[in-house]
Formats: structure tokens, C-alpha cells, sequence
């Protein structure tokens, strides 16, 4: 099963997430929650030159429609992709809640065309946040941990994360009162396979990058998923209907393992509409941003609509296909 990990693709990748396709936040939003939840890196926040910035590591980055550009670059916008920042949901999105346009929707967002067809992003913002763009940098920043008995190398600045949620999985599996919970996360712990995290890979003519690139991802794959499907573009080749897959037949972490994971800053990839259910990526900023619009804070704003109806389903660049799926 080594092979599975040796095959992401490094490209950024992360997707419309839940049945809420439509939707606004703002740019104020954004950027205050990068301010609350890395303290020690934003300087500030502030309105100037008609659009909300940010300024880490001495620079300054403007929302610009989402595409967070330095000022030389916000001339020509047009030519940047959007970075997608999505309320982080609550729950599986349920396929029986899809309309029929929506199911095609993601059937054709499944096509190596519509992959590979998207704009590039900048990350200088990314650069500096997490420490570079370059393999060197980026290495420099990568340390090897013992993880659920599994040595990974991850970046440095998440390794107290990972000890937490380490810890609180292995309280909930020995604790003698702790019922299903406590033998599920047994259970998950033995049945570990392999767990993925960093990956350099470069694709060139791409500035979309996975945040395995930056250590900053885990997959965790079970030594046998009992033949539920485990992330969509696997599913893909063998089952055009792929999408309607419903949870339940679906391979997952026990509940007390992911949210143990979600408690230390990290989002699931298996509440995607194109789900990853071995996936764990740390963003914190994600939960702060579903704190600030729940309560209305920094001028954060949502628009609702029912599923399918006017949006393309988001895009998922970070893994192949495998040469030998099970």
C-alpha cells in the first residue's frame, strides 16, 4: 500500500466542502480570522486603498476579490486565481439533498479537463505565513514525529497540535467508562495503515499547491476500509455515480477522532462534496471564520441557497488515482 502515498499531486486543492454553494464572506472576515488564530505572525489588518489588507512578515497583501495580492500586482487581478475560503460545516453533506444539475455539476468538475483548467493562485501571503515556496524553505521547517505509532514529517509549527490530538484519541480509547467511543478509537488506532504528510511535488506551469507541500496534511488510511469508499477521484474510474456514494458507505474516522482533530485548528476532507475521508488539513483560520460569521462579527455575511442551483461544485487537484486501488 506504500504506493498510494508516493502519488499526490501538488497542487492546492481545497474544494467546495458542504451543500451551501452560494456564498459571500468577506474579505475583513478572512483576514481577521488569520489575525486571531496566528497572533504572533499578522501585524495588522486594516482598510486602505479602497480594499481590506493584511501585512505579515513586513508585507502587505490586499483582499482584491480573494486573490490577496501585493500591491505591484493588484493591476492585474484578472490574471490570479481566487483562493476559496468556505464556512467549514457541521455535518456530511447528505447526496439525497442534491438537485439534478448538481450531480452533473460533479460528475463533469471529475474530468482531468475541468481539473487541470483552473487558474493559478498566488501564494505570496502562503510564503509567508508558513515559511516559503521553495523546497529548500519549506524543508527547512519539515521535522519527523512519532503520530498514532507511525513516524510522519510534518511542518514544526504543528506539532504540538498533533500531540494534543494524539493524546485526547488515546484518553478516549483507554477510558474504561467510555463506551462505543472509547472501542472506536481503539479499533481506529490498530487498524492504521499508513499516514501520509508531507509531499513535495512540483507541476510545472502550476501555482496550486496542496497543503501537503507545506507539511501542513495528514492522510490517514486504514489497513482495510471494508470496501466503503475512501476519496471520490479513487471512486471515480469505477463508479460514474461516485457523488452519491451515501456516508454511511463512505470509510471514516470514528467521530472522537475527528473531532479531536477539528478541537486543534484542523478541517476533515470528509465533509467535501468531493470528499477525502482520510484527509486532515490544518486550518484554523476556517473554524475562526465560521466563528466571526455565526456571530456576525467583521462584517462577515453568507448567502445561502439550495444545493446545485447556481454553482459549479469546487475542484480537486491533490491526489491520482492510484495504479492498484482495492
Amino acid at each position: 500500500m506504500a504506493f498510494l502515498f508516493s502519488v499526490f499531486l501538488c497542487f492546492i486543492f481545497f474544494t467546495l466542502s458542504f451543500t451551501l454553494p452560494a456564498q459571500e464572506i468577506s474579505g475583513e472576515t478572512v483576514f481577521r480570522a488569520y489575525q486571531h488564530t496566528y497572533p504572533g505572525r499578522i501585524e495588522d489588518v486594516s482598510f486602505r486603498d479602497g480594499d481590506w489588507t493584511i501585512t505579515a512578515g513586513n508585507e502587505t497583501f490586499y483582499w482584491a476579490g480573494g486573490r490577496l495580492l501585493p500591491a505591484p500586482l493588484r493591476g492585474e487581478a484578472e490574471k490570479w486565481g481566487v483562493h476559496n475560503f468556505e464556512l467549514y460545516p457541521e455535518t456530511v453533506p447528505s447526496p439525497e439533498s442534491y438537485s439534478p444539475q448538481f450531480i452533473e455539476d460533479l460528475r463533469n468538475s471529475g474530468g482531468a479537463e475541468a481539473r487541470l483548467s483552473r487558474d493559478d493562485q498566488h501564494h505570496g501571503f502562503q510564503a509567508v505565513l508558513y515559511g516559503g515556496l521553495t523546497r529548500r524553505e519549506v524543508e527547512s521547517r519539515i521535522i519527523q514525529i512519532s503520530f498514532l505509532g507511525k513516524d510522519v514529517s510534518v511542518h514544526r509549527d504543528i506539532t504540538e497540535n498533533l500531540r494534543r490530538v494524539e493524546a485526547a484519541i488515546r484518553r478516549t480509547a483507554e477510558t474504561k467508562d467510555g463506551g462505543g467511543d472509547a472501542a472506536a478509537a481503539a479499533v481506529f488506532i490498530s487498524s492504521i495503515g499508513q499516514i501520509g504528510a508531507y509531499n513535495w511535488r512540483e507541476i510545472r506551469g502550476s501555482r496550486r499547491l496542496s497543503y501537503h507541500r507545506w507539511g501542513l496534511a495528514l492522510d490517514i488510511q486504514p489497513l482495510d476500509s471494508g470496501n466503503k469508499a475512501v476519496y471520490w477521484l479513487w471512486e471515480q474510474p469505477r463508479n460514474n455515480d461516485w457523488m452519491l456514494i451515501p456516508p454511511e458507505r463512505r470509510w471514516k474516522p470514528p467521530d472522537a477522532v475527528i473531532r479531536a482533530f477539528e478541537s486543534e485548528g484542523f478541517i476533515w476532507g470528509g465533509k467535501w462534496q468531493l470528499y477525502d475521508t482520510m484527509h486532515f488539513e490544518y486550518r484554523p483560520e476556517l473554524h475562526e471564520i465560521k466563528r466571526l460569521m455565526a456571530a456576525g462579527e467583521a462584517g462577515g455575511r453568507a448567502l445561502v441557497s439550495s444545493p446545485g442551483t447556481d454553482e459549479a461544485p469546487g475542484q480537486d487537484l491533490h491526489h491520482i488515482f492510484p495504479r492498484s486501488p482495492r
